[in-house]
């Protein structure tokens, strides 16, 4: 029992840590700055409707499915990179810091989840205009 609260405790400080979770504390307080402001009517048909307003469609549903392979995989290469970055940063002293850096870049910071919008073709360009003689 007294290593499954140990781990409880433990996840939950690393969810804290990064992000996850908002800490105990700020659960009941207003973040500053922000009041709350109904959307209008107007903005939502002019386009202005977020990310949360848009419709389930296949792409979204396309790139859930996508991510259970993708992040495992960015899991799997961000560790690979790290490791070849910490090896190529102790084998030359130190001199090949810029080699490491990009090579730990390329692994673990670039985008981590597939969205419905990176699916989706572009748009079409608009047709020859009607004023055109």
């Amino acid at each position: 029992m007294t290593r499954f609260r140990r781990t409880a405790v433990i996840v939950v400080l690393m969810a804290m840590l990064a992000g996850l979770l908002p800490p105990p504390a700020a659960l009941g307080q207003a973040q500053p700055g922000a009041t709350p402001s109904p959307q209008s009517p107007q903005g939502a048909a002019e386009g202005g409707a977020t990310r949360a307003d848009r419709p389930v469609d296949g792409y979204t549903v396309g790139a859930a499915a996508l991510n259970v392979l993708w992040v495992p995989f960015k899991v799997g290469q961000c560790g690979i990179m790290s490791g070849l970055a910490v090896l190529g940063f102790v084998f030359t002293l130190g001199a090949g810091r810029d080699w490491s850096a990009s090579a730990l870049e390329e692994g673990c910071v670039h985008k981590w989840l597939i969205e419905g919008d990176d699916l989706r073709p572009p748009p079409a360009p608009p047709g020859p205009s009607a004023s055109r003689p």
